[in-house]
């Protein structure tokens, strides 16, 4: 009941901050994400738990907007390959065997597949008419999130990450530095997404803007492709990082 109050609260906010009243340092939110495409969104976590810089699956994604089997895909780095956890009509999500090789992968059960602040998932769903909420406690400390290298702009790496404060990041301000061709992918509502590249020991991206000019007596107007510094990360999102020599270290507080 509490959870679904904090979210109706929410209508006119993206983030809903609440302190526990037996104890003052212990800090709970609700962050609503809106969704980028009509069935694939990559969300972030946030949050941290009780015991440690981590929290579970099951206490992570909100299942109040949901619907039964909306599925939720996680790189499992022990075996080197995606999982997924399906959510049931009871509002459990149920991890869901996967065979690489001839050897079926069975993911741990929800409430023990535990997530580090800036991980990154992606949850599918068949409606996206309402956001996404992301619940948990604040975390007081920083953590991070660690790129993998790629050797050179024709063989890239990709991770995927996520945003692992509370607040927009601009990765700018935060010093991240990258590599040179090293590139970010955010999605975006609709389905879109905007590319960044690491140039000049800056993040930005070209975007079509009016340049006018004057040749004689004539003046003319063109649209052409404009360097602009700055990438954001959205709170409770994540974006996929495309390494062709870097492997930044991105802190999150």
């Amino acid at each position: 009941m509490k959870l679904r109050l904090m979210i109706c609260a929410m209508a006119a906010s993206s983030a809903l901050f609440a302190t526990d009243p037996m104890t003052s340092s212990v800090v709970y939110g609700v962050m609503g994400v809106a969704d980028t495409a009509s069935s694939n969104t990559v969300v972030g976590v946030p949050w941290v738990s009780a015991t440690g810089d981590a929290v579970s699956l099951s206490n992570l994604v909100s299942a109040a907007t949901l619907e039964a089997n909306d599925t939720l895909y996680l790189y499992d780095t022990v075996n080197d390959q995606w999982c997924a956890y399906q959510l049931l009509a009871s509002g459990v999500w149920n991890p869901l065997t996967t065979v690489k090789g001839n050897t079926l992968v069975n993911p741990p059960e929800a409430d023990a597949k535990m997530l580090a602040r800036g991980t990154g998932l992606i949850l599918q769903r068949a409606h996206n008419t309402d956001p996404i909420y992301l619940c948990g406690r604040i975390g007081t400390g920083s953590a991070t999130s660690s790129i993998t290298a790629g050797t050179s702009p024709s063989n890239t790496v990709q991770t995927l990450f996520a945003n692992g404060g509370a607040g927009d990041l601009d990765l700018n301000s935060a010093g991240v530095v990258g590599g040179a061709g090293d590139r970010i992918i955010v999605p975006q509502n609709g389905g879109m997404s905007i590319q960044y590249e690491y140039k000049n020991n800056k993040w930005g991206r070209y975007t079509k803007q009016s340049v006018t000019k004057t040749i004689g007596t004539r003046t003319i107007t063109l649209n052409q492709d404009v360097w602009t510094e700055g990438c954001t990360i959205p709170a409770g999102t994540g974006a996929w990082y495309m390494s062709a020599g870097g492997s930044p270290t991105i802190t999150w507080q």
